[in-house]
């Protein structure tokens, strides 16, 4: 009876190991952080060049600083008649820009939109 136990035991076990490597290493499968990732869309509406020309503030439509998760995407649309820029995007009027972050890290660029200049966009 031992030896059949022993014997089971043997032809079993490396069955058991090799499907858990498999279903653990499946490339399929979501990582957690692309089971979390957000989508973060910003618009610039019509007019705001034109706002901006005539000496008004934008309102707070693009950040100076974003901080956002790895695998996180960003989304920029612009209504707007002319071409804006925010940290990697250039955004051509009418225009939608899409870009997801995959590496940790900051990315940094000029803002034409809003009171501040330049854009500091931080992966974590």
């Amino acid at each position: 009876m031992r030896r059949l136990l022993l014997a089971s035991l043997a032809f079993l076990l490396p069955i058991v190991v090799a499907f858990t490597i498999v279903f653990m290493a499946r490339s399929d499968a979501p990582s957690a952080a692309e089971v979390a990732a957000i989508t973060h869309t910003f618009e610039i509406p019509e007019g705001t060049a034109d706002r901006m020309k005539k000496g008004f503030l934008a309102e707070e439509i693009l950040p100076e600083q974003y901080t956002i998760e790895r695998g996180d995407t960003i989304v920029v649309v612009n209504r707007d008649a002319v071409i804006h820029t925010f940290g990697p995007f250039t955004v051509r009027p009418g225009e939608t820009q899409r870009m997801t972050f995959d590496e940790p890290g900051y990315y940094f660029g000029v803002c034409t939109v809003g009171d501040h200049e330049t854009v500091t966009i931080t992966v974590v």
